[in-house]
């Protein structure tokens, strides 16, 4: 008996093919970003003392679920806090130099 002679195979092609799936589910879990510390960090721009209140809430809560967002946090608290020494600092002149401002009225 004579057996028939088997033909090389040709390389498949790379990038052809049907990948390996993985089932869904699986992998490294995706760890969102706290909220709360992006709204703390927005409000660091615009209202100071928000930003401060936000940002040590948001610590809180990233420190208790595991969530991303601690930079931003702290980002927030810094900024909220050097607006509201600003703020404050505003003030303190205002008052402190309005007592000085001389007025005369001439009837």
């Amino acid at each position: 008996m004579t057996t028939p002679q088997q033909q090389p195979s040709a390389p498949q092609p790379v990038g052809y093919g049907h990948p390996a799936a993985q089932p869904v589910g699986y992998g490294p879990p995706v760890r969102r970003t706290n909220v709360l510390s992006i709204v703390a960090l927005v409000a660091a721009f615009f209202v100071p003392l928000a930003a401060v209140v936000c940002g040590w809430v948001s610590l809180r809560q990233i420190a208790r679920t595991g969530e991303n967002g601690r930079p931003l946090a702290i980002t927030a608290l810094v900024l909220g806090g050097i607006g509201c020494a600003l703020w404050i600092l505003f003030w303190v002149l205002i008052i402190a130099g309005g007592g000085s401002f001389s007025y005369s009225y001439s009837i």
